[in-house]
């Protein structure tokens, strides 16, 4: 199944199983389950937009083993509507999320930050999928390294950047699809060691700049996001890094904040 039939599988179901080719490791590709319960509780908001995520991954979640969702409104006023989301596997929770859902406002104030976007859509160093070697979702994504190295490199930068996308799907690119990208990238921690080592994210912060749903020149699924990481901090076996995601033109979609934990 591709990320889309996922995605509209769960609008209706309150269990799912995820196939083992969306498998990172022992356990499913946190971005898809992510996204999955994002998508749920959007549909608790109407149509507010995420505006942020506030994800923990208590727990693995195992690929092919079932799990359920639940969603709990905390509050909901007439522009802003905060919902808290559970994912649980055999009556333990694995994922809890608390987003918020927010519609547009007027202002007179408006920042914006320039992307670093240097080359053309797709252009760079593909990510292969190698059975048994990369996680077995990378071969429903494509990932092209421009700057930063690959993991377990032994490299001596400190950031990552490159393109993404998906390379099926039928339908509009929506706020779950940035979200669901952005956890692809191994986590940038992993470019500074020289031998293959164990990490997994304990918790990652999100805020939706520009919900994708609301750009004026909608992309399609299949479309190129461009993502920057930069390592802000890393000892004591914990990796602390941030992210931008942009569309092509150079519009900033989201603000990701990741604290991973290095076996290495």
């Amino acid at each position: 199944m591709t990320f889309d039939d996922y995605m509209q599988q769960i609008r209706t179901r309150d269990t799912a199983g995820v196939s083992p080719d969306w498998g990172q490791g022992r356990t499913t590709f946190g971005g898809l389950t992510t996204a999955m319960a994002l998508t749920r509780a959007r549909l608790q908001a109407g149509q507010q937009p995420l505006r942020s995520a506030a994800v923990s991954f208590c727990a693995p979640l195992i690929t092919a083993d079932p799990f359920s969702f639940s969603e709990q409104v905390l509050q909901s006023g007439r522009s802003v509507t905060h919902i808290e989301s559970s994912v649980r596997q055999k009556d333990q929770l694995a994922i809890r999320i608390q987003a918020c859902y927010g519609q547009q406002r007027e202002s007179s104030v408006a920042v914006s930050q320039p992307a670093g976007i240097h080359s053309e859509p797709g252009a760079g160093r593909l990510l292969p999928f190698i059975p048994g070697i990369t996680p077995d979702f990378t071969q429903h994504v494509e990932l092209a390294f421009v700057a930063g190295g690959l993991p377990f490199s032994n490299s001596s930068d400190n950031h990552l950047q490159g393109w993404m996308r998906f390379r099926d799907g039928n339908g509009p690119l929506t706020s779950a699809h940035a979200v669901a990208l952005t956890d692809a990238w191994p986590p940038t921690p992993l470019q500074k060691l020289s031998t293959p080592s164990p990490c997994a994210t304990v918790t990652w912060n999100l805020e939706m700049v520009t919900p994708p749903e609301q750009l004026s020149a909608p992309l399609r699924s299949t479309d190129w996001l461009w993502y920057e990481a930069e390592i802000r901090h890393a000892h004591d076996g914990y990796g602390h890094t941030e992210a931008r995601v942009f569309s092509p033109d150079g519009t900033l979609l989201l603000l990701s904040r990741q604290l991973v934990v290095i076996y290495g």
